[in-house]
């Protein structure tokens, strides 16, 4: 949570939190060569191409050994708009509309103008092992304090959970603690098998502008539930 101590959760409006960054492909790569080079930001544009379209491109998003035997070459960008993923649900921004040879579908980068009113927390190693029960999603009910997460873990007859909260004033990690629902023979196999769980929690104070977090201080994506949740406090 250390990560999120800088962010400015009383600004309005308030700033975009992206949950995978602000490049999104929709549909993968037709060879291998092409996804080494997008990974490694090797890529190169027609000359009508706007440089603000693939500026973010050439960001390496990963450090690989082998080297792409030739970049990817952009060939057109378009304005647009698409939905991107949020800590606070999906949102639709505009973006640039990307066509590259040896992609099955379009690369959306977020526009300047929509990236300048996003914030990303610095990286700090040493934040916290990521878990194994990962929140993957959040909803928060009309007072703003109760907080129903998501995430995979056992099944219903083997673990009952309950949970660990951590508030600060710019972030909320919900912490998953799984405890097995009686005593098994020692050499019982236990089904590795992941299924949906919830867990239901109660903040100290409303959620407000503050993030849902994970462990390892990835953001989590929250929306709002009008309706009272009638969910029992653990599952």
């Amino acid at each position: 949570m250390t990560r999120w101590v800088g962010f400015p959760v009383h600004a309005d409006p308030r700033p975009l939190v992206l949950l995978s960054g602000p490049v999104r492909v929709d549909a993968g790569f037709a060879t291998g060569d092409a996804k080494i080079a997008f990974l490694q930001g090797a890529v190169e544009a027609a000359d009508m191409v706007a440089e603000e379209a693939v500026r973010p491109l050439r960001t390496p998003a990963v450090r690989m050994g082998r080297q792409p035997r030739v970049p990817l070459r952009v060939t057109a960008a378009v304005r647009s708009e698409t939905e991107f993923a949020t800590d606070r649900g999906p949102r639709l921004r505009a973006a640039w509309r990307v066509v590259a040879i040896d992609t099955l579908g379009p690369i959306w980068v977020l526009s300047r103008e929509v990236l300048s009113h996003c914030w990303s927390p610095p990286e700090m190693p040493g934040e916290g092992p990521a878990g194994p029960h990962m929140l993957s999603t959040g909803r928060v009910g009309p007072d703003r304090c109760q907080l129903v997460v998501g995430f995979v873990g056992g099944s219903d007859d083997l673990y009952r959970y309950d949970a660990e909260v951590v508030e600060s004033a710019t972030a909320v990690c919900v912490v998953s603690l799984g405890r097995l629902t009686g005593e098994f023979p020692a050499g019982t196999m236990i089904p590795a098998i992941g299924h949906p769980r919830q867990i239901v929690v109660t903040l100290a104070e409303p959620l407000g502008g503050r993030v849902l977090v994970n462990l390892d201080g990835s953001p989590v994506s929250v929306t709002t539930d009008t309706r009272p949740t009638t969910t029992a406090p653990t599952s």
